[in-house]
């Protein structure tokens, strides 16, 4: 399998994995009628999420390397 293949299952795992995190959370909003509830912890795993994603994408850009600028 190659290295990209192996990235993307990961990263699609850990998104689904985060997915079903964030429905939880809005699940228990609903039940508790508090729009807050776990605010801090959808906003810690959306910031985390993004940082990883990136992270993939600079190590193995792939098709995306032509959209990238590079700063120094």
């Amino acid at each position: 399998m190659p290295k990209g293949e192996t990235v993307m299952r990961s990263t699609k795992d850990r998104l689904e994995q985060s997915a079903a995190v964030l429905d939880t959370l809005q699940r228990k909003r609903e039940e508790m009628h508090a729009p807050a509830h776990g605010q801090d912890t959808e906003w810690s795993l959306i910031e985390r999420e993004l940082r990883d994603i990136e992270a993939d994408i600079l190590e193995d850009p792939g098709d995306l390397s032509r959209f990238l600028v590079r700063r120094r």
